[in-house]
């Protein structure tokens, strides 16, 4: 059985992990992300050069956006720039956390 452990919140992003199953959730508003903590750590090293700036669309309401494409093409996560900075904001204080976990737990 999981026994997740909250290892970040920020905005309405919270990351949880669990350290039997070797998991990391992704909690954004309705949509749930899980990875391995090798799939987290290698999701991590793809994305922490990207800038928002640099990347930016326009939503049918003209709202700035950035489309982060996933493995489904059928699925992509939109962010604007305050999610944006929300979401890897959480995500670099959760890999701090998960390797603090990790070495008290090892």
């Amino acid at each position: 059985m999981c026994k997740t452990t909250i290892v970040s919140r920020e905005g309405d992003v919270c990351v949880t992990h669990c350290l039997n199953c070797k998991i990391v959730n992704i909690w954004n508003k309705g949509v749930l992300v899980t990875f391995s903590f090798e799939q987290f750590d290698a999701f991590l090293k793809a994305t922490k050069d990207l800038v928002f700036d640099n990347y930016i669309e326009y939503n049918p309401d003209g709202i700035g956006v950035v489309i982060l494409a996933t493995p489904f093409s059928e699925v992509s996560l939109v962010f604007t720039r305050v999610e944006w900075d929300e979401f890897f904001a959480a995500l670099k204080q959760a890999a701090y956390m998960k390797q603090i976990y990790q070495m008290v737990h090892d």
